[in-house]
């Protein structure tokens, strides 16, 4: 009914655009929302002047984003009051796809290969790709040109880093040239070494060490001044003898075995722009293969309590994909129209057989489950007076393979608006229909004993926004100054969690809503930007029907940012964040039973400061201290975050970073 309503609504707005009298794009003036100001503005520079090391660091100054977690390969990352399971996340345009381990972390991203980071929050866009609930995550990586000073044609970086809370020691090396007008090319490799880490209660892990391997090749083609090809290759590898699940309580032991978390990713983006408003081709294609690998082992048969020898194992999610899209400019319209694919499949891959102490083996190759997406997405934006209307929908194709089965299809429409009241005033609502279709268990669990549930849904809801922006520069007497407010509230029908859930059940009905305030301020050499968020919701278990509450529910985050040019040479960032205490109504499925747990509250200070030395040009010298008062603290989304446990993982403690550039 509510995808009917919409529709109607949609089709009611077209007719009135229709007869209103024609007017240019460009000739609109709608302020930027104070949203977009915040969310698509963290910079490779942001980035650098902040030492950012792991995705925690690349993410925290976002509103409606949490990370938590101490180690790099341990952290998970929250957006609108869900998992990134359940958002969108691309490199260069190749999607991140599927859950390795439920202990871990998916977002195998290095802050050092980036140019840019964007989040788009909610699923009210039909551009952002398919399956999207509570938002997208899209990291482009740099390009030559973000190195080629106007008149270079080859140089090269050298970056050093040690960061005492990690005892994390770093390398980034960067090649970079200008062969010709038609050819550019930069090669990036960072080596980063995780030793003890050092908790905010004082305390001393040893068996969480680890070492980061990345890379990145890319070439640049520009055959002419329509014509660009985009050629990519992004390794990422993480691992070492360290304990296997990253997010829980470390320990001084150092006696593990040997795992890793990799990525392999190809990408081939193209764009041909010529000089026609009808015309503007933007294509991907890319594979993306990541894995955990887990070294050979000995280990007891649960079942038959016989010991055995197991062999090297790698357990792979791979993804593979396509996006074609042209954009037209037609008078008051931006018409977007397009086309994506992607095709997931898990797999175990082990060296040799699995050996039993009664000489029987077991082999532990396994193929498991496949997805086919096919989707058509439409999304036209226009302006008139002081209106902008973006209508959209998305046709998504969904189907199961492998030892799983299925089709599901589905039709998406989207719907945001602004309004400009006033002058300072612009109002702002959003629609977007939500489906995704059943998403593969964690690969570290599937095997041949899996049966797929009888009654395997897609998960479907609806979310609604409403919000206004606020332009404040005449008022501050600032260069510019904004503030923005969201509310927002979406469900998500036959919810399903990846982890432990290779029967592809359908878990709980959810519902989730939240507020969203900004404000950015900008005057001369200060910049300073606010947010608060709050997310609450409600969850239905599907088999008992008790109703609890999802563990974001009742969290408030207020994040402070600042920055200063004090001189030419030294520039000052500042970054918070306070989270007052809470409680949650939590709900097992083995029990049975609700038990409503404390959260205790926590802020944070982080400060850094830039030297670019004028007497010695191309160097930069950063010094930080991240958890500046040497908080013990839990995140509320982390690991044994409630006041009873015992078993808590506490975020890193007071972190002395060091880092100097140079480039030639």
């Amino acid at each position: 009914m509510k995808i009917k309503i919409a529709k109607s609504v949609a089709a009611l707005i077209v007719a009135q655009i229709s007869i209103m009298a024609e007017t240019q794009l460009d000739d609109v003036r709608i302020n930027t929302s104070a949203f977009d100001a915040q969310v698509k503005s963290v910079s490779s520079k942001q980035l650098e002047e902040e030492q950012a090391s792991d995705v925690k660091d690349i993410l925290k100054s976002l509103p409606s984003v949490n990370v938590d977690g101490n180690a790099r390969y341990g952290q998970k990352v929250y957006v609108r009051g869900l998992e990134d399971k359940f958002a969108n996340i691309t490199v260069d345009g190749a999607k991140l796809g599927g859950q390795l381990f439920h202990h871990s972390g998916d977002q195998t991203i290095d802050a050092s290969l980036l140019k840019i980071t964007s989040v788009e929050l909610g699923p009210n866009s039909a551009l952002s790709g398919q399956g999207v609930i509570n938002g997208s995550f899209v990291y482009e990586t740099k390009d030559p040109s973000d190195f080629l000073a106007e008149g270079e044609n080859f140089g090269g970086k050298v970056t050093l880093g040690y960061q005492t809370g990690y005892e994390r020691k770093t390398g980034t090396v960067a090649v970079f040239g200008k062969i010709n007008e038609k050819l550019e090319f930069v090669g990036m490799g960072t080596i980063s070494s995780d030793g003890t880490l050092r908790l905010g209660n004082g305390e001393k892990i040893k068996s969480k060490e680890s070492k980061l391997e990345s890379a990145l090749a890319k070439l640049v083609i520009k055959p002419n001044d329509y014509n660009t090809f985009k050629i990519s290759y992004n390794r990422y590898k993480d691992g070492g003898n360290r304990q296997l699940s990253g997010e829980k309580v470390g320990t001084e032991d150092t006696d593990n075995d040997y795992n890793s978390i990799s990525r392999d990713t190809f990408t081939l983006n193209y764009e041909y722009k010529p000089d026609n408003e009808l015309v503007n081709v933007k294509a991907n294609a890319y594979y993306n293969k990541q894995y955990l690998t887990r070294e050979s082992t000995n280990g007891t048969d649960r079942t038959s309590n016989l010991t055995y020898t197991e062999p090297q194992r790698k357990y792979i999610n791979s993804t593979s994909g396509m996006d074609l899209r042209n954009s037209s400019l037609l008078g008051i319209h931006k018409i977007t129209f397009g086309t994506d694919y992607t095709h997931e499949e898990q797999e175990i891959e082990a060296d040799t057989l699995r050996v039993y102490s009664n000489n029987t083996t077991k082999n532990l190759d396994f193929e498991g489950g496949e997805i086919n997406n096919h989707g058509l997405y439409l999304e036209d934006e226009m302006a008139f007076d002081n209106w902008i209307v973006t209508l959209g929908a998305r046709y998504d194709y969904y189907k199961l393979g492998g030892i799983y089965n299925g089709t599901f299809s589905q039709l998406s429409p989207k719907l945001r608006l602004k309004y400009q009241a006033s002058e300072n005033l612009t109002l702002r609502s959003g629609y977007g229909h939500i489906f995704k279709g059943p998403a593969l268990g964690e690969t570290l669990a599937v095997d041949s004993t899996d049966i797929q549930t009888g009654d395997t849904n897609a998960q479907t809801g609806n979310n609604f926004e409403v919000g206004f922006d606020y332009d404040l520069t005449k008022a501050l007497n600032a260069d510019d100054a904004i503030v923005g407010f969201n509310a927002y509230r979406y469900n998500v029908d036959n919810y399903a969690h990846t982890t432990k859930n290779n029967s592809l059940t359908s878990q709980s009905d959810i519902m989730i809503w939240g507020l969203e305030t900004m404000f950015s301020y900008k005057k001369d050499k200060l910049g300073l930007n606010l947010s608060h968020t709050y997310t609450d919701g409600r969850q239905k278990d599907l088999v008992s029907g008790i109703t609890y509450d999802p563990k974001t529910t009742n969290i408030h985050i207020f994040k402070i940012g600042a920055n200063y040019q004090i001189t030419k040479e030294f520039k000052f960032n500042y970054n918070s964040q306070f989270v007052p205490g809470n409680e949650w109504l939590s709900y097992s499925s083995r029990s049975g039973s609700t038990t409503e747990y404390k959260r205790a509250g926590y802020a944070v200070h982080d400060i850094n400061l830039t030297y670019n030395p004028s007497s010695l040009k191309n160097t930069s010298f950063n010094f930080g201290i991240g958890n500046l008062f040497d908080k013990k603290y839990v995140t509320h989304t982390g690991f044994g975050s409630q006041t009873t446990s015992t078993n808590k993982s506490y975020e890193v403690g007071r972190n002395f970073k060091f880092q100097v550039s140079y480039k030639f």
